[in-house]
């Protein structure tokens, strides 16, 4: 059990997922505002990237230095691989995946009673979603998302490669135990998130 705001929360291990730009690190943070902890899967990819010999060391031996500027990796660079040749993301998740996991997983065993929040692009993809206690997927309109990322630099084409090599939204949200619609303000988004919060406690 974990105590918010007074109230005990039944699930302790919460898995969150959702298309690309559907706002799941907006979900994060009111979470954390909240009192629980969270980790983001690709901010842990972001920093074995940037930092982890090990990663580098395969990354060199993968692909020589194509993907490596000034000895540090470009992910642009690795992201144009992977998204154009399934193969070559096959191997690139089965390297970073099993460290991602190993990750989230000891950060949970050092702190078992949390309320935890644990954001899992592919967290239906993977089969991760009998590890969590509930399972929530983010869900905003593709126009939407079009905006969002092209605001963040995305081109309308890398968009699609990422779409692409996800599961569909509609069948995320038809697995998922719980819904987030992330279609209007963000007062709307911060209400159905502390709902979610209240609908997960105990007297």
């Amino acid at each position: 059990m974990f105590s918010v705001d007074g109230l005990l929360l039944l699930f302790m291990k919460v898995g969150l997922t959702g298309g690309i730009g559907c706002g799941k690190s907006t979900v994060m943070g009111l979470f954390r505002e909240a009192g629980g902890r969270t980790i983001e899967s690709d901010a842990v990819v972001r920093e074995l990237l940037a930092s982890d010999a090990i990663v580098h060391e395969q990354l060199r031996a993968h692909w020589g230095d194509a993907v490596f500027n000034a000895g540090t990796v470009d992910r642009r660079a690795v992201a144009a691989r992977v998204f154009q040749d399934s193969s070559e993301l096959k191997w690139l998740e089965d390297l970073l995946h099993p460290l991602v996991r190993a990750h989230w997983q000891a950060a949970i065993e050092q702190a078992p009673g949390a309320l935890w929040l644990v954001e899992i692009p592919l967290l239906f993809e993977k089969r991760l979603e009998t590890l969590f206690d509930l399972t929530v997927c983010v869900a905003s309109p593709p126009d939407v998302v079009q905006e969002r990322m092209v605001a963040r630099g995305y081109t309308g084409a890398e968009v699609a490669q990422r779409r692409e090599r996800q599961m569909p939204l509609e069948e995320k949200i038809e697995r998922a135990d719980h819904l987030i619609s992330n279609a209007g303000s963000l007062e709307f988004l911060k209400r159905q998130t502390t709902r979610l919060i209240e609908q997960i406690a105990t007297p």
